[in-house]
């Protein structure tokens, strides 16, 4: 839907960007007035989230932020809104922790893949985030809530808000939707905790984008990540691939991510050929006779093998795949350049709020 707004002819979008303009204005001017306030929940809340549609890398950012709170023995929460769920329940618990409760049908892809992902953490959805974080506070006690996608989400306080900057489109061409990528003014950066630029393994001018961030939002902090393939795993071959074994294998490749072109980058750092690439809408469900497609396409064009991502996987496995070629599903992972500055940073907010 968002790109194809951003495809209209440019007066269009001048138009209604203007329209979006006065709409997001008003709206935080009703809680920056107190007309509106936010509900607080009674365990400390991390928002992850942006200010540019498209993907920054947000589920990674949550993954490995709640890993650290689990590496330190913190039992968190995960929250999400549950984007491309087929359910309208406002409230599904994905996992207690334990053992998975839910379906991707239920929950949406990132939701269950957080839950696989991150044994010992609560995940669960709905659109109201306060409403869910209470639910799961009065059944699981958790010490911390972590915020999916969750920077606009004014409803619920958070005590730290942690924003990503893209480094390669941090300030969506500096006007709002659907003139640029912008959800809110640059302005808002002031309401960030800490700033993470992410793809910082691209090459980028850092000292500009610097500049910029501190004539915005002062003197935050401001922390550089990236995310890697990790591993390239087979379902149907039940064995696993380093990414290194990427080079110059022909491969086909294909997602519904908010931004395919991060993937396929991703794969050509490996310096795989890719004869055969497909994107979907974000959160696409795939049908039979996509996959028919996919895999006859690949076949034509000369792929020794498939790669999706992890989150595609999710709505693929119970689908019927062909034997040939084979797929591999790509694990990624987020970094952060300074894994101990950022861990000191988090548990420094954690434990003065204790």
């Amino acid at each position: 839907m968002i790109e194809r707004l951003l495809q209209l002819p440019r007066p269009i979008r001048k138009g209604l960007a203007l329209l979006f303009k006065f709409g997001v204005a008003f709206r935080l001017a009703l809680y920056k007035a107190g007309y509106v306030r936010p509900k607080r929940a009674r365990a400390f809340t991390i928002s992850v989230g942006n200010l540019t549609v498209g993907g920054t890398g947000k589920t990674p950012l949550v993954e490995y932020t709640a890993r650290l709170l689990l590496a330190e023995g913190y039992r968190p929460s995960v929250i999400s809104r549950g984007y491309g769920r087929r359910s309208r329940a406002p409230f599904v618990l994905v996992s207690d922790g334990l053992q998975m409760h839910a379906t991707v049908q239920d929950a949406g892809d990132e939701p269950i893949l957080l839950a696989r992902r991150l044994p010992g953490a609560i995940v669960a959805v709905g659109a109201h985030r306060y409403a869910v974080a209470r639910h799961i506070e009065e059944r699981f006690r958790p010490d911390v809530h972590v915020l999916d996608d969750a920077f606009q989400h004014l409803a619920l306080e958070r005590d730290l808000n942690l924003l990503l900057i893209d480094a390669l489109d941090p300030f969506g061409d500096d006007a709002l939707l659907p003139l640029g990528r912008l959800r809110e003014p640059l302005s808002e950066i002031t309401r960030a905790s800490a700033i993470i630029v992410t793809r910082a393994d691209h090459p980028f001018d850092q000292l500009l984008l610097e500049a910029r961030l501190r004539e915005l939002a002062g003197p935050l902090p401001i922390f550089y990540s990236y995310h890697e393939i990790v591993e390239l795993f087979s379902p149907g071959l039940g064995h696993a691939l380093s990414p290194q074994k990427l080079y110059r294998r022909a491969i086909g490749a294909f997602c519904a991510v908010g931004n395919p072109q991060l993937f396929e980058s991703d794969l050509a750092h490996y310096r795989a050929r890719i004869v055969f690439f497909r994107a979907f809408q974000d959160h696409h469900w795939y049908t039979p006779r996509d996959v028919a497609r996919l895999f006859r396409e690949a076949e034509a064009a000369g792929a020794e093998f498939l790669v999706t991502t992890e989150k595609d996987w999710v709505r693929l496995e119970s689908l019927p795949l062909p034997e040939t070629p084979p797929l591999y599903v790509a694990r990624i992972e987020a970094r952060l350049e300074d894994t101990e500055a950022f861990r000191t940073f988090l548990l420094r907010y954690l434990r003065a709020q204790a």
